[in-house]
């Protein structure tokens, strides 16, 4: 799905509800998506060693209950994460270790994040902390080469918990936000049998961890109070 789609998918979801007066705030969130994997690999001598990859963060977010200590929220849009290997991953496949520079891997997801906020008031600032569910789906689309590579093994649907941290600035019926997130997955984006399985290892494992850093900006349809 392109992303102009995606886009237009969203909006329609929003101006639906916003209409009904059931949406309190919109607003839009971009930043770092700081990521590693841990690779396990029976091909490779146990374990593959990663470096973590910086990548990009972008969704829209959504209060639907606002009170004066907590919220529930929603956050949709897309995100990368991925890794650096410094060794050929795929030797397994070419019979040969040879070397064969950095290795960029940058998997693409559409995520959904629901969110239970709890806050507080400083004057014009409002500290808060935040975790939900989270649900996110593989999408090639925001993905490189290296990452669809693998399209055809990886687990195409990500679940697991997101946990974070932040800070608005309140003016008039605008909100300035700073935050941060960790993304945990409770499942791996692969996990197969090995295809040269021991007693000691059995399955070929890839799992994800992120770390989010964004900036951004909300719209109150009514004034904060």
């Amino acid at each position: 799905m392109k992303t102009r789609n995606i886009v237009l998918i969203i909006m329609f979801f929003i101006s639906s509800f916003s209409y009904s007066q059931i949406i309190k705030s919109i607003g839009f969130k971009s930043g770092l998506a700081l990521s590693n994997q841990k690779w396990e690999y029976s091909t490779f001598t146990n374990e593959l060693i990663t470096n973590q990859l910086t990548c990009t963060y972008n969704v829209i977010t959504i209060d639907f209950i606002k009170k004066q200590n907590w919220d529930l929220a929603l956050d949709l849009g897309f995100y990368q994460s991925g890794s650096i290997i410094n060794e050929n991953p795929y030797y397994f496949l070419e019979n040969t270790r040879e070397f064969i520079g950095e290795v960029k891997h940058r998997f693409g997801f559409f995520n959904l994040s629901p969110i239970l906020r709890f806050k507080t008031q400083i004057k014009s600032f409002t500290p808060y902390i935040q975790f939900g569910p989270r649900f996110d789906f593989y999408t090639s689309f925001f993905s490189n080469d290296y990452a669809d590579y693998f399209n055809n093994e990886i687990n195409k649907t990500q679940y697991g918990f997101h946990i974070g941290e932040g800070l608005a600035y309140n003016f008039k019926n605008f909100s300035i936000l700073a935050e941060y997130q960790f993304f945990f997955n409770f499942n791996k984006l692969l996990d197969k049998p090995a295809i040269y399985p021991t007693e000691t290892f059995k399955r070929e494992l890839i799992k994800i961890n992120t770390h989010i850093i964004s900036l951004g900006i909300k719209y109150y349809f009514k004034k904060e109070e």
